[in-house]
């Protein structure tokens, strides 16, 4: 498995497991009729670097070779169709969006809408290499 699937890997899981983790928290929060504070997010943020730093680093320790290989062009094939599955999904996410904001709601929510959306479209286009990866294994 190259090294750039093995952090896509890290991407998709850790940003599926951190940021559900809080969104779930939200759900929560707001079905007991308090709001999560900022220190939430800035905890969520500050988790999901460094486990995916830390296991980055591992995976670079563990197999050195393969992570000072240069991107060749079938990776940046890849890195592109994966950017692209997952801008459509954000500028359509993004239109669905804009149609809600016409509709009165909290701020917070429709902050943590855009975040959702973002996670949502990173974690696409994890999944989207990782599929590319497999198939021209």
């Amino acid at each position: 498995m190259p090294f750039r699937e093995k952090t896509a890997w890290i991407s998709l899981i850790s940003m599926a497991g951190i940021y559900g983790i809080y969104f779930a928290s939200l759900i929560r929060a707001r079905s007991h009729g308090g709001a999560i504070a900022f220190g939430g997010l800035l905890g969520t943020i500050i988790a999901l670097v460094v486990v995916q730093v830390v296991l980055s680093i591992a995976v670079a320790i563990f197999d050195p070779k393969s992570a000072r290989v240069p991107r060749d062009e079938r990776e940046k094939l890849i890195e592109l169709k994966s950017t692209r599955v997952a801008y459509a999904g954000l500028a359509t996410g993004i239109a669905v969006a804009i149609f809600f904001a016409a509709f009165p709601k909290p701020l917070i929510f429709g902050a943590n809408s855009l975040l959702f959306i973002l996670v949502v479209c990173e974690i696409m286009r994890s999944a989207c290499q990782i599929v590319q990866y497999r198939r021209e294994a």
